[in-house]
Order: structure tokens, then C-alpha cells, then sequence
């Protein structure tokens, strides 16, 4: 579904995009001039990232720093983020705790038992850094009882230094910065190697056992 959905999308821009070529610059041109429809557009595909496992919400604030630039693009991610949270969210208090048990596997008792405990912190760490599955513990905190505000604060918090980053990066590739892409690309290491540590602090090793790296 999801190369479908892509190779539509390419065919599109080849059938309509005209003799200006298949470049970020006219990304950007023909993507702003949708106006409020590009707008939405942009966080209706947000919010049904969680739907497509395979793609990462990393690349939906790459592109809309490549369109709307720094600031705009990082309000655009944030908001993208939220609604795949809530979907995420909403979509597991639907399909209760036997079939996120069934998706989270063997990690599940451990993502279980640090959510009970300290539901923000565990949903402030996966998303802060990529240590644990982002989506996978918000959809574990839906099921055992996190509320969903401490659920979407910590998630708005724990995605701002990353989203920056990523947004970051993408206004760049208008304007080609490699020194930026090279402090972006060490700034996230940093922020995962931050988060592994804040795990390991917060929670017991007892706890992460038998969390997979």
C-alpha cells in the first residue's frame, strides 16, 4: 500500500508538475501554492504515519522544514506529531491490552510495568531519543492507564529538541548548509545517547530486562 501510495504521488508530480523538474526548490514552490489545502494535506499524512509502520515521523519534519521553513515547519511537525500520537492512543484504548500485548511481544510486561510507574518519564525518554519504539509505548501507556494529557505532554516535550533538529535539517536542503547538517546529525546522537542514560536512571534494570536495544 504504502509504494502505491508512493509511486502515485510520483506519477502525479511527473504528469503535473511541468517542466520544472523534480527539485526541493520546486517542492517547496508548488507545495506552498496548495495553500490551506497542502496545510492539511501535510498533517492528514502525519496523523495516519502510525498506520505505515515503516515510516518515521523524523521524515515528516525533514519535509516541512524543506517547505515551510524553520519556524513554520517546526509549529507544522509538532502538530503532525500530536495527531499521530492521538491516533496511536485512541486506536489502542480501541483494540485493548490483549493486542497490544500480541504487537509489543516479549517487551511488553517490561513496557507495562515502567509505564504504571512513571508513565511520563517513559513516554519523555522514547520520545526524546531513539531508545525505546516511540509509537509502541504510547500505544502500551494507552492500555495501562497513563492519562492521555500526561501522554501528550511528555510527547510534545520530549519531540521539541528533536523536531527542531530534523526541521532543521530539511529548511537546509533549500539552502544547502553541510556544516548544519553535520551539527544537526551529532545533536541527535547526543539526544539518544541522553535518553539511554535518563532509562537507565529512571528505570531499574529489573525493568528494562528484557527490553530489546
Amino acid at each position: 500500500m504504502l509504494a502505491g501510495i508512493l509511486g502515485m504521488g510520483i506519477a502525479a508530480v511527473s504528469i503535473f508538475g511541468g517542466s520544472e523538474g523534480f527539485t526541493p526548490q520546486a517542492i517547496q514552490r508548488q507545495v506552498i501554492a496548495l495553500g490551506a489545502l497542502g496545510l492539511a494535506g501535510y498533517l492528514a499524512a502525519a496523523a495516519a504515519r502510525p498506520l505505515f509502520v515503516v515510516v518515521s515521523g523524523s521524515l515528516f519534519a525533514v519535509a516541512a522544514g524543506l517547505v515551510w521553513g524553520l519556524w513554520g515547519g517546526v509549529a507544522l511537525a509538532l502538530c503532525g506529531t500530536l495527531l499521530s500520537a492521538w491516533v496511536v492512543y485512541a486506536l489502542a484504548r480501541r483494540l485493548g491490552s490483549g493486542a497490544i500485548r500480541d504487537l509489543a511481544g516479549a517487551r511488553y510486561d517490561s513496557f507495562s510495568l515502567m509505564a504504571r510507574r512513571r508513565g511520563f518519564a517513559f513516554v519523555f525518554v522514547a520520545t526524546l531519543g531513539y531508545v525505546f519504539p516511540t509509537d509502541l509505548v504510547i500505544a502500551v501507556a494507552a492500555v495501562t492507564g497513563v492519562r492521555a494529557r500526561t501522554v501528550f505532554g511528555a510527547a510534545c516535550l520530549g519531540n521539541l529538541p528533536g523536531t527542531i533538529l530534523m526541521v532543521s535539517i530539511g529548511s537546509a536542503v533549500v539552502h544547502p548548509s553541510p556544516l548544519l547538517w553535520w551539527v544537526a546529525g551529532a545533536a541527535i546522537a547526543l539526544l539518544t545517547v541522553g535518553a539511554a542514560i535518563l532509562a537507565r536512571s529512571w528505570f531499574p534494570r529489573a525493568e528494562r530486562a528484557r527490553v530489546a536495544p
